[in-house]
């Protein structure tokens, strides 16, 4: 069953069945997709307001940095900004033609769009209300049947998605089965309104698909389908709302602030830290950011307020989707399909404010310049205690650098993650990991040990230290941890590997062989679980065992020496 929305990696795999294994291409198509979605909302702003709002709304998202910034990630949401900018343009062209093929084709465009970004569903409702509402000069019969045709296209698109499901995972789900995880990374008696806060409750740094289930199932005792698994975590997230809802309500004000903040709070990519590399970014994160364009989209919807019948679909959108996103917890490229909404409105700004203040009085240009100056101050107040890169962008860093072999490098932009944000654990964890490749015990140890007291549940540090202090000697408490690891989470490899090999060393030899066995279960690709277990069979004198283990580890890796001598 799907657990992450699957539009963007079947995008993926078409584009590499057709170019080939090319990075560079998919960019490069990511970068049309962009180019469209400007053309697409010129052509949706000439046809609600006027010929140079589109050119203004095409060229403010052609210059948007961080859709600049996304195209240019091999990441879904310029799938989204597409999506919901041809989305626009069949809605609006819907407005004249009220063609079956407009609505079918609408209805096609949201169910994609959910199959990315899986709140976008949400506007579903909006647009079937619209469909009965705005066209009330028609007959009740044929705008039944317009929407019946808008919610055939969505069907078509999320039916067979939801089959596939039924047939993988058992359970009908039209599109994912994260629904649950997610909401509880939002709501919950320590969330903040980022996804970061989630390891306070749970223990871990994160909470995605294995882990979600696995927790799940640890609490209750028992297997459970994907279905329970979300059941299960939005069970614990109303709880909470029912015991604290005061506090929730807050919350949710909070993360309301954070959707139409300034900043692009960041995910595994960080906008900050990629415009330090490029001038275009750094040049354009000035004049065209969302701090920009917000202000300048409350602007036109001042400005356009005498025509809300005939746009108050774009409101509901707008607003619709902004709750959808801060119900669940806030990323700069959750809200980014808001951006294709709000320059519509920035575009009409820019192309008839001119005109507003030649024609108008003082009382109007004031009220003009009263909302600009008002929304500019919300949308650009600090609500976050720093400005630039944040913590998680540092970490990611230092990933980045170490798989480069610039370990020096890496070490330096842990730190400065940890300076950020003291109890980053995933920092310290990383921090470990780089001071044991360098031989340095102490230090090591130092970070293993504070990822595992702001983590408790952490596994993956527990194993990590657990095969440091084996190394150093003290066998029998590098076993206590890799039991530990194994207990909070069986699917690690190599924690078990560790375990059999720490046994083996011991020579509690019938012990080992185990956790080796599991550790080759899980990891099949990996030839050391194959190559230890056949050790410890040589050494119980079970050569033909023996031989098949390192003949295994030979049929992985063919020019591992060790297991080559072993076999000989």
């Amino acid at each position: 069953m799907f657990y992450q929305a699957p539009l963007y990696p079947y995008f993926l795999g078409v584009l590499q069945l057709v170019f080939g294994h090319s990075l560079w291409l998919i960019r490069f198509v990511q970068i049309l997709l962009g180019s469209f979605s400007c053309a697409l909302i010129y052509l949706v702003g000439r046809r609600l307001f006027s010929r140079p709002a589109g050119i203004a709304a095409g060229f403010l998202l052609a210059c948007y940095a961080p859709a600049i910034f996304f195209e240019a990630l091999i990441e879904k949401s310029i799938l989204d900004l597409f999506l919901v900018s041809l989305l626009l343009f069949l809605l609006v062209g819907a407005m004249a033609r009220r063609g079956w093929t407009q609505w079918l084709a609408a209805g096609a465009v949201l169910g994609l769009l959910g199959l990315s970004r899986e709140n976008a569903l949400v506007l579903t409702a909006v647009v079937t209300l619209w469909i009965f509402i705005y066209f009330s000069d028609q007959a009740v019969q044929i705008r039944a049947r317009w929407a019946g045709l808008f919610f055939a296209g969505l069907l078509l698109v999320l039916v067979p998605v939801g089959l596939r499901n039924l047939i993988v995972g058992g359970e009908f789900k039209l599109t994912t089965s994260q629904f649950g995880p997610n909401f509880f990374i939002g709501n919950n008696p320590e969330a903040d309104g980022t996804y970061g806060s989630v390891n306070k409750v749970i223990g871990e740094p994160q909470l995605e698909g294995t882990d979600a289930a696995r927790l799940a199932e640890r609490a209750s005792g028992k297997r459970l389908s994907s279905g329970a698994v979300s059941d299960y975590w939005l069970k614990k997230s109303w709880d909470y709302i029912r015991a604290e809802p005061t506090q929730w309500f807050r919350l949710l004000a909070k993360k309301w602030l954070m959707v139409w903040n300034a900043r692009e709070v960041e995910d595994s990519d960080d906008f900050y830290i990629y415009r330090q590399w490029s001038w275009l970014l750094t040049f354009l994160s000035w004049i065209t950011h969302f701090g920009v364009l917000a202000p300048l989209a409350a602007a036109g919807a001042w400005l356009s307020r005498n025509e809300w019948r005939r746009l108050w679909l774009l409101y509901a959108m707008i607003v619709s989707f902004a709750l959808s996103v801060a119900v669940f917890y806030v990323f700069g490229r959750y809200r980014f399909p808001l951006v294709p909404l709000l320059a519509l409105f920035a575009g009409k700004a820019l192309a008839e404010m001119p005109a507003w203040y030649r024609k108008r009085g003082w009382r109007a240009q004031f009220a003009v310049f009263f909302v600009l100056l008002i929304s500019a101050a919300f949308v650009n107040w600090p609500i976050y205690a720093f400005s630039g890169p944040d913590a998680a962008g540092y970490n990611n860093l230092s990933n980045a650098y170490y798989k480069q072999g610039r370990v020096d490098e890496a070490i330096h932009t842990a730190r400065q993650a940890l300076e950020l944000q003291p109890d980053l654990g995933v920092a310290d964890y990383n921090l470990g990991n780089l001071y044991a490749g360098q031989g340095q015990f102490d230090l090591a140890k130092k970070y293993f040990e504070e990822a595992i007291r702001l983590y408790p549940n952490y596994a993956e540090a527990r194993t990590n230290l657990g095969q440091l202090i084996a190394e150093r000697g003290d066998l029998e408490t590098g076993v206590q941890y890799f039991r530990k690891a194994i207990e909070l989470n069986p699917s690690i490899s190599r924690a078990h590997l560790n375990l059999g090999v720490a046994l083996a060393k011991q020579d509690r030899l019938d012990e080992a062989i185990g956790p080796l066995q599991q550790a080759a279960l899980l990891k099949p690709d990996s030839p050391e679980a194959s190559y230890y277990l056949g050790s410890v069979y040589a050494a119980q004198n079970r050569y033909a065992d023996a031989a098949e283990s390192f003949n295994q580890a030979l049929r992985i890796q063919p020019d591992f020496v060790a297991a080559h001598q072993s076999l000989a």
